[in-house]
Formats: C-alpha cells, sequence, structure tokens
C-alpha cells in the first residue's frame, strides 16, 4: 500500500498557477483553463466568459483519467498522461502534471489541437516542479514551536474577553 501525501501549495506557488494559467489561455486560443487534483478537487482557473460548472468538470474529468489510468495498465502501458474529447464545438484536453495534479483546457473547433498540445505541454515543464516539490518548499515554511506557542497565547488572549462575557451570559 502507498501512503498518499497530501496536495497543499502555498500563496506564491499559487500566483505562480494563476499567472501560467492565464498566459497558457492566452497563447493556445483556449476558452477555459483548470488545474484540478486527481480526486477531483479544483485548484485554481482561467477563464473570461466561458464558466463550466468547474466542480462537476473536475469530479469527472479525474475520473475519466482514473479510468483511462486503468487501461492503460490493462493495456501493458506504464500510463497514459493525456486524453483528449472532441466535440461539434469544443475539445477537451486532459494532461496530467504530476501525481496528484491534472490539467483541463478546453478549446473551440476553430483551434489547432497541435497549438494546444505545444503550449500545454511547455506549460506543465514548469508546473510540474511547482507541485513535485511543493511539500519539500511547504515543509521550509513550517512554524517553529516557540512561534507557534506565542500566536496561540495572543489569540487566546484576543478572545479572553469575549469567552468572559459569553460565560458571564450562561
Amino acid at each position: 500500500m502507498v501512503k498518499r501525501k497530501g496536495l497543499v501549495i502555498n500563496d506564491r506557488q499559487l500566483d505562480v498557477c494563476d499567472d501560467l494559467l492565464r498566459k497558457l489561455k492566452q497563447v493556445s486560443g483556449s476558452t477555459f483553463l483548470a488545474l484540478i487534483s486527481t480526486s477531483g478537487q479544483p485548484i485554481t482557473t482561467a477563464s473570461d466568459d466561458y464558466h463550466p460548472e468547474t466542480l462537476s468538470l473536475a469530479s469527472l474529468a479525474a475520473s475519466s483519467f482514473a479510468a483511462t489510468q486503468q487501461l492503460a495498465k490493462i493495456l501493458n502501458e506504464t500510463e497514459f498522461t493525456l486524453l483528449f474529447h472532441e466535440g461539434k464545438s469544443l475539445n477537451l484536453h486532459v494532461s496530467q502534471v504530476s501525481e496528484q495534479v491534472l490539467l483541463i483546457v478546453t478549446f473551440g473547433r476553430e483551434t489547432q489541437v497541435g497549438k494546444v498540445r505545444l503550449y500545454t505541454q511547455r506549460a506543465i515543464d514548469i508546473l510540474k516542479p511547482i507541485f513535485e516539490n511543493a511539500d519539500e518548499e511547504n515543509d521550509a515554511l513550517t512554524m517553529d514551536d516557540d512561534y507557534e506557542a506565542s500566536a496561540g497565547r495572543v489569540i487566546d488572549d484576543l478572545f479572553k474577553d469575549v469567552e468572559g462575557g459569553l460565560n458571564a451570559a450562561h
């Protein structure tokens, strides 16, 4: 059994992701982009006008990607890292960024698939280290015991009057 760590990213990492998604949207001609966890939770999105049901899309895309991974195993393939759906007016491109993160890109039929794939792969090359090193970077940001204890005392002091007032009211 493999123990799976939770996905935790900090504000700086999220800002980099947001900026990259905006740039990818612009250069690729896509209509909607989202970073989601493989468990189906949205992380961040980039969109101007088109707003699909993000939570449903994230959940279904993650499930579909998980099914695709099982297909790869059945076919004795180590993994499939890309999922593509072609519609009458809209296409869906789902790519694996890291073990826990997927990138969803939607784009119209007028946009070239090759262009989306090229720019998406370039974006993944930048995003991958952010998510693969997120635990290490965030471990360096943890509070030391002294700071945590003093912050706890300050918070307790802030609410001391409120607690006293609540107890007196009862």
